[in-house]
């Protein structure tokens, strides 16, 4: 994760609008500023003040793959900091948290919500969903802000949607990317398995280019890879976010198998710590082991860890 905190340090600010593109979420509306719907009211900066106006960093509105018909609006929230995250990072995560849902609380009655209404005209109900990017550039650093504050005691009456991203989750999925670059083998796209909400015919599609929201902080992300040389070849790779061990990789074997039933070539799942010298005897046991041979055999292991760094 070091690495990668040296060139988040060197992107800056501009860090998560590269993210942003590298998750298929291109071009989003940026640095928006909408009124405080809740003036003298609930709404109160840190200092207790009301407010007046609420600012939008990023604003990015896509089609559900994942249901039918859904509009998800993600307002997005980016917070950069030079240095390492606090020891006791709590209260400044509440601070930032609450200043997000009270954007979007406050988005859903602005005239901006409605211009995006008005383009995208076909859907059945609407999702608006924050997003708290809350990163750093320091190499001793807590990458994993996420199971520090998971047990903060949020005291707001909510029904919203917030997604977490850590140094951690973010060079997870950059990770797993550049590996998938470095191979230079397969054409890939993000899988959208089935969910029982996105039946429709239709519009139903088991790949794209864009990461929905509900994978992006996720411990697993789920790729369709096609061979460039043979466009019938279509494998399947799974990365996780923890380290390898037997029971993970039976899990994840299981997982891959539900999820790549229609697909054609092998199923490749990726550890950010795998090492052959040290792993290969106990997931060729695992393997062996698995109820469908036939499928076990299909499944290979890897290190996506790759120091190469490309957005």
């Amino acid at each position: 994760m070091g690495e990668w905190s040296k060139k988040i340090g060197e992107y800056g600010e501009n860090v998560v609008e590269k993210f942003l593109s590298v998750i298929g979420w291109n071009n989003p509306a940026k640095g928006i500023e909408i009124s405080c719907a809740k003036q003298n009211e609930e709404h109160k900066n840190k200092d207790g003040k009301p407010v007046r106006t609420h600012g939008i960093d990023f604003l990015y509105s896509y089609m559900s793959p994942l249901v039918d018909g859904q509009l998800n609006n993600i307002i997005i929230s980016s917070k950069f900091k030079t240095e390492k995250y606090p020891s006791s990072p709590t209260k400044v995560f509440k601070d930032f948290f609450e200043d997000l849902v009270n954007t979007i609380d406050c988005f859903d009655a602005s005239e901006l919500k409605n211009q995006v209404l008005e383009v995208h005209k076909q859907f059945s109900s609407i999702n608006d969903v924050g997003v708290l990017f809350w990163l750093n550039n320091q190499k001793d650093s807590n990458d994993d802000l996420i199971s520090v504050i998971a047990n903060a005691n949020i005291d707001m009456c909510m029904n919203k949607t917030i997604y977490i991203m850590d140094n951690k989750r973010v060079a997870f999925i950059l990770d797993l990317i550049n590996y998938l670059k470095a191979l230079n083998k397969y054409d890939y796209s993000f899988f959208y398995p089935s969910t029982g909400q996105n039946v429709n015919p239709i519009t139903r599609t088991d790949n794209g280019t864009i990461l929905p929201v509900e994978y992006i902080n996720s411990s697993i992300i789920p790729i369709r890879l096609e061979n460039k040389n043979n466009q019938n070849e279509v494998s399947f790779f799974i990365g996780s976010i923890d380290g390898f061990d037997q029971d993970g990789f039976m899990r994840l074997m299981g997982l891959a198998k539900d999820m790549s039933k229609h697909l054609t070539g092998e199923v490749i799942i990726g550890f950010p710590d795998y090492n052959n010298l040290e792993h290969e005897n106990v997931a060729s046991i695992a393997k062996h082991g698995y109820e469908d041979v036939d499928f076990a055999k299909t499944v290979s292991v890897v290190n996506y860890h790759n120091p190469s760094i490309v957005f």
